[in-house]
Parts: C-alpha cells; sequence; structure tokens
C-alpha cells in the first residue's frame, strides 16, 4: 500500500507550487488541501512552524517548501542520480531561491526610490548572474534538461520560476536566454506536465 499525502498550501501557487508540480511530474496521487486566506487564523495553530506550505506523510507533518521539495523529488526519482547530482540541483535551486526571495522584498518595498534601486539591482546584476548561470548549465548537457539525462525537480523549480517572473510584471527576455527558453517548452510538453499545466486551478502567484 502507498504512503497517503496530504499537501496544505494557500488557494495560490506562491512557494507552494514547486512540489505540485513534482506530485504531477511523478504521476503520484495525494490530496491538495487548498487554504482560504479567511480560514488561515483557524488552520495556524495546527501548522507545525505556524506558517503554509506543510506536507503530511501518512500523518507526519514536514514543513518548509525547498524541503517539501527536496524530500518528494528524493521520494520519486527526481533527485539525480548521484551525490554529485544533488550537488548540482543544489546550487541551481539555491540561486533561484534568491530570485524569488528578491521578489519578495521588492513586492514588500513602499518607497518609490528604494524600489527603484532594488529593481536596477534585481534587473542589472541579480537576474544576469541567476538566469546566466543556468543558461550555461543548459549549454553544457546536451539532454536538454538542467542536470543529467531526465527530469529532476531542478527542472520544475526553473519553470515555476519563470511563470512567476511573468506573472510579477517582470518577465524574462528568453531571447538573452534561448537555452533556458527551449528548457521550458520542452519541460511543458512532457505529458504529465502539460496535462497538470492545463488543468490546474487558476490561481495567482
Amino acid at each position: 500500500m502507498g504512503k497517503k499525502y496530504v499537501y496544505h498550501y494557500f488557494n495560490l501557487k506562491g512557494r507552494g507550487e514547486t512540489p505540485r508540480l513534482i506530485f504531477a511530474a511523478a504521476g503520484v496521487e495525494y490530496t491538495d488541501d487548498r487554504v482560504e486566506f479567511s480560514d488561515w487564523p483557524k488552520v495556524k495553530g495546527s501548522t507545525p512552524l505556524g506558517s503554509l506550505p506543510y506536507l503530511e506523510v501518512d500523518g507526519q507533518k514536514i514543513p518548509e517548501s525547498v524541503a517539501i521539495a527536496r524530500y518528494l523529488a528524493n521520494e520519486f526519482g527526481l533527485l539525480g542520480k548521484s551525490n554529485l547530482d544533488k550537488a548540482k540541483i543544489d546550487v541551481l535551486v539555491d540561486q533561484m531561491i534568491a530570485i524569488r526571495e528578491s521578489m519578495v522584498v521588492l513586492k514588500n518595498e513602499q518607497g518609490e526610490a528604494k524600489k527603484a534601486e532594488l529593481m536596477k539591482k534585481f534587473n542589472e546584476e541579480q537576474i544576469p548572474k541567476c538566469f546566466g548561470y543556468i543558461e550555461k548549465t543548459l549549454s553544457e548537457n546536451s539532454s536538454g534538461f538542467l542536470v543529467g539525462n531526465k527530469l529532476t525537480w531542478a527542472d520544475l523549480a526553473l519553470i515555476d520560476l519563470d511563470a512567476m517572473l511573468g506573472n510579477f510584471g517582470n518577465p524574462i527576455n528568453l531571447d538573452k536566454f534561448p537555452k533556458v527558453a527551449a528548457h521550458r517548452k520542452q519541460v511543458e510538453a512532457l505529458p504529465r506536465i502539460s496535462k497538470y499545466l492545463k488543468n490546474r486551478p487558476v490561481t495567482p502567484y
């Protein structure tokens, strides 16, 4: 008998979408518990760290989105074939997390001058650094995937980040990163991912 997975996150994508993509890629059934913001005050006390997402595996609770994603990737064979693969994936995902964190800071910044300064750094330093590294990584791998010759959770984290940037109103000019553009098409065309993207609930990032 398989494990019972219950995934708890708000009814949006945000930092909770990558684990859903991992479930989709693996073709594994789970309960997708989408918490409405109006229900959050009464739900908060039952979470491990007072935050979402968290994952229940046969009743045991795992908090933190990256820890959840890494656990699921390990469970479903999306963590690479070796410890070196795992390290490469971690480097890539760490770059993506830094971009996500900067986006949150930008979104919450109220001062116009400070926001303009942060946006300039984001566009002229952080994006070229992160996506330049990803482009180079893809250029060195003939499979079209980020690590090895098959899908890993780093590939899913990347298409999620790219979609999030588009929703943020600051989409990456993929003309500058043709390998990233080709990668997104390749991953989104995978049957299970294509089906998930077509049928997933329409929710904001």
